[in-house]
């Protein structure tokens, strides 16, 4: 009788400390209130600057919104990622996100708090330009309760 009253104590002191940690217990980060917002634009040709014979400056090709699959990878240094002629053909750190921008480019993805670095996947790669002075790849931060804005401006096909 001693051990009936002893399991049923102890399966009470489990029921309770669980349903304690379900209620009591840390809470999931909510990714909807912090993450990063953007705008994919596409620019190709020549965009040195010249100038004319009768001194005027020709129109540049003008920077395209586009479409693109953009992946997010825990922060990665250049030295984590193998890079081709001009994209990223692999990439060492885990991907942490995968998101479809609309079709005018923009995009918003809801991410915790972290670092992060972002690329767009391209026909034969990655493409990332812009690195931090530690050399990580189009580095992000996303701070608790803010959205980071971004700027991804693929430019591979151009000429400076």
């Amino acid at each position: 009788m001693k051990t009936k009253q002893i399991l049923r104590t102890l399966a009470y002191s489990f029921f309770t400390l669980g349903l304690a940690s379900i209620l009591f217990g840390c809470k999931a980060q909510r990714v909807d209130t912090q993450g990063i917002m953007g705008q994919v634009y596409w620019v190709e040709g020549n965009l040195m600057p010249t100038i004319s014979d009768d001194n005027n400056v020709p129109e540049k090709p003008p920077k395209e919104k586009v479409k693109r699959k953009i992946r997010i990878y825990e922060r990665t240094h250049i030295n984590e990622a193998k890079m081709g002629d001009l994209l990223f053909t692999e990439i060492e750190t885990p991907m942490v996100a995968e998101i479809e921008t609309e079709e005018d480019g923009s995009f918003v993805i809801g991410l915790p708090p972290g670092a992060y670095s972002i690329f767009t996947v391209e026909e034969d790669g990655y493409f990332a330009n812009v690195f931090d002075l530690d050399t990580y790849i189009q580095p992000v931060e996303v701070i608790d309760g803010e959205w980071s804005q971004l700027e991804i401006l693929i430019n591979y096909k151009a000429a400076y």
